[in-house]
């Protein structure tokens, strides 16, 4: 491989790192690998968390003063979502879905506690 071939292949490369970083939420200030971790990422969306509540019970708020937060999260091969809690991929039961991009920001977001699921809000769908 020419120098010229090498360093236009490192330069895709760094390219496709840089999109995926971005996918990952690591341009929303938090690190990916805590991104979905309890706590983590609360703090600038607690206005936004304090009034989300369960769609099947509009008298309970999601948001216990760090449940909510940034998640990554994905639509599995059955249809389901999942949402990752920083240390697992967690099932994302549906009467726990708000609508997409509820929070605003194009990113999903989790309200959890020990993996049981308050409400989520998957970001809008990426081409």
């Amino acid at each position: 491989m020419s120098h010229r071939h090498h360093v236009a292949a490192l330069l895709l490369l760094a390219l496709a790192a840089t999109g995926a970083a971005r996918a990952f939420g690591q341009d929303a200030g938090v690190h990916p690998d805590h991104m979905g971790s309890h706590g983590v990422g609360h703090a600038e969306m607690h206005d936004h968390y304090k009034a989300w509540h369960p769609p099947d019970n509009p008298k309970t708020s999601c948001c216990n003063n760090a449940d909510c937060r940034p998640t990554r999260a994905y639509v599995d091969e059955n249809g389901i979502w999942r949402a990752w809690n920083g240390l697992l991929w967690l099932v994302v039961p549906p009467e726990r879905t708000l609508p997409t991009d509820f929070a605003g920001d194009g990113r999903s977001h989790l309200c959890e506690n020990k993996g049981y699921i308050y409400c989520f809000t998957p970001g809008p769908p990426r081409s």
